[in-house]
Order: C-alpha cells, then sequence, then structure tokens
C-alpha cells in the first residue's frame, strides 16, 4: 500500500510539473493580465508560452493583440498578417483580418484597413463587428477625401486672390507711369 501511495504521489507531481510547464498555463496568467490591462505583462507571458510551442495560433494571436494595445501598430500590423497566412481556419483567419483592419486604422491608412476588413469578410461574412468597422473606415476615407477637396478649393482660392492682387498691383504700376 505504502509503494502505491508513493507512485500514486510521483505521478501526481509530474503531473504538476508538466502542467506547470504546458504554455497554456502561460496563456491563461497572460490573458488574466491582459484582463487587469497589464498589456506589457500579457505580452511577455505570451512570448513565455510561444517558446514552449511556436506553432500556438492563440499565444500568437493574444501576443499581437497585446502590441496593439500598448499602441505599437505597425508591429501588430505584421504580427496579424503573418496570422491571416498562417492558418486555413476560416475564422481565425477571419479574426487576424479584422484586427488588421483595426490596427491600420489606427495608422490612418484606411485603404489597407477597408482592404483587411474586406478579407475578414470573405472568410467570415456574417461578422457584425467587421461590417461596422468597414463601413466606418469607409465613413472615413470619404470625410478625408471630401476634406482634401475642401483643401484644395481653400488653396485655389488664395492663389486666385494672389493673382488678382498682382494683377491689381501691375495695373497701378502701369497708371502712375
Amino acid at each position: 500500500k505504502m509503494k502505491i501511495r508513493l507512485t500514486l504521489f510521483v505521478i501526481l507531481i509530474n503531473t504538476v510539473v508538466v502542467f506547470a510547464q504546458h504554455p497554456n498555463g502561460k496563456i491563461r496568467k497572460g490573458n488574466t493580465a491582459y484582463k487587469d490591462s497589464s498589456y506589457s505583462d500579457a505580452e511577455q507571458l505570451y512570448r513565455e508560452a510561444l517558446m514552449k510551442d511556436q506553432s500556438s495560433y492563440e499565444a500568437s494571436f493574444n501576443m499581437a493583440d497585446a502590441i496593439y494595445k500598448q499602441e505599437r501598430y505597425s508591429e501588430a500590423n505584421s504580427l496579424f498578417k503573418a496570422l491571416s497566412e498562417k492558418t486555413d481556419d476560416k475564422i481565425k483567419k477571419s479574426e487576424s483580418y479584422h484586427n488588421l483592419g483595426n490596427s491600420l486604422l489606427k495608422e490612418q491608412k484606411l485603404d489597407e484597413a477597408i482592404e483587411a476588413y474586406k478579407n475578414a469578410l470573405r472568410n467570415n461574412p456574417k461578422d457584425l463587428d467587421t461590417k461596422h468597422n468597414l463601413a466606418y473606415a469607409m465613413r472615413m476615407k470619404n470625410q478625408s477625401q471630401e476634406q482634401e477637396k475642401e483643401e484644395q478649393k481653400e488653396e485655389e482660392k488664395e492663389e486666385d486672390k494672389k493673382k488678382e492682387k498682382e494683377e491689381q498691383e501691375e495695373e497701378e504700376k502701369g497708371e502712375n507711369q
């Protein structure tokens, strides 16, 4: 009986050690840090999970999210783009493209964000959040184009005023001679 208890104890200890080293433990801790808005800590925990399992989509995706939350958009863009190309799962691909769109939107890269949202919808056409974000990005693009047109009109008016003033000054010089 003592030998059986000792064997069970050793198995239990080994199981605890194995689970302590499993990447899911780091991912769970990272998720907790993320929920607490400790994005830098979360990123580090996801990196540690990736050291144990480089193919973990969840750790990679969550790390990219944590990097996004730290406003490191360019780095997040690269990670989300790589994730979207790495998976064949349509939902995961859609989530990666959606977050890529969000990150590009933060950088005011409207055309690229719109394309990312469209790619997300190609993989998951029913995603209402992506539909909303696509519509928002398109409105921003239209507003940006309208603002550029207004600015161009203002510049043209200023140039016309300058020309009129120069012509008027030339006429006055001609009359004074």
